[in-house]
């Protein structure tokens, strides 16, 4: 779906700034307007509008499997219906996950984070999204990224809600955890003690005062600009924010305003949030 960029300047201010960094395209849910939201088909569609990076959302079956699905039950985006924690995942795999969308997903899958990983591995940042899970989920999900080669691979992030921080400081170490800007007391203690590398900003919570602090601490900018200002006008004030990735549900608008402007980042970083073929250390803008 288009949106418009009317009385917008036809490039940001941050071209004439020599330490500005390109921007990274997130997926939200993949390309879940466009394609059943969380399924390798969503993926595949937002890797072909240009995406650099994939949010998904991750719950755990009652077999302790971590799978790719938004809702704590599988009634809106399948053909079943029930809590996710009370399905095991063969339950989970005999669902469809596309039809509900559009007859030509029918049959789709829901796809462990196994799967999902495994088709995306090289071709595009993650985002983990963790919705839930049982008291091990922090080691759980550790084990599975560690046994698909993600610690020194391409860079996985996973969004931290503050009632879930403890559950997943085991991954904390390895990975970039990456909890939602709250305030400037929060974000030093949270710099400080999970070693962080990024921060959210939500739409909602946005103001440039709010990025400036969190770029202030030495961290990566990430913004979410979902729903009223996902436009040229979100992207914008993400861009003169400084933000270095920005998760949108219209890649189709996204990623053309970026590449037009020369913005569009089109490596994909690694575990340093760097791009492979440049090893030097990154300056935070």
């Amino acid at each position: 779906m288009a949106r418009s960029n009317r009385g917008l300047p036809g490039a940001s201010p941050l071209h004439s700034d020599p330490y500005s960094k390109k921007i990274v395209a997130v997926g939200h849910r993949g390309a879940g307007k466009l394609a059943p939201e969380n399924t390798i088909a969503s993926h595949e569609m937002a890797l072909a509008l240009g995406a650099g990076g994939i949010e998904l959302d991750v719950r755990f079956t009652k077999d302790g499997q971590p799978i790719v699905i938004h809702d704590p039950w599988v009634n809106r985006t399948t053909d079943g219906h029930g809590w996710v924690s009370n399905l095991s995942l063969r339950d989970i795999k005999l669902l469809d996950a596309g039809s509900w969308k559009n007859a030509e997903f029918a049959g789709e899958p829901v796809p462990t984070l196994r799967e999902a990983l495994r088709n995306l591995k090289g071709r595009a940042i993650i985002d983990i999204d963790f919705k839930g899970g049982p008291s091990n989920a922090g080691e759980r999900l550790l084990e599975v990224l560690d046994d698909e080669g993600f610690r020194d691979g391409p860079l996985v992030t996973i969004f931290a809600r503050s009632h879930d921080i403890e559950k997943l400081k085991p991954l904390a170490p390895f990975y970039a955890l990456r909890p939602h800007f709250r305030n400037a007391a929060t974000t030093e203690k949270l710099t400080q003690s999970l070693n962080l590398k990024s921060m959210g900003l939500r739409r909602r919570s946005f103001s440039f005062e709010n990025a400036a602090t969190i770029r202030a601490n030495g961290l990566f900018l990430f913004t979410n600009i979902m729903g009223r200002y996902d436009n040229a006008r979100g992207v914008e004030d993400s861009i003169l924010a400084g933000a270095r990735f920005i998760q949108t549900d219209y890649l189709d608008f996204m990623v053309p305003y970026l590449r037009e402007r020369g913005l569009l980042e089109t490596c994909i970083l690694n575990a340093d949030f760097e791009c492979p073929h440049d090893r030097r250390n990154i300056e935070m803008v």
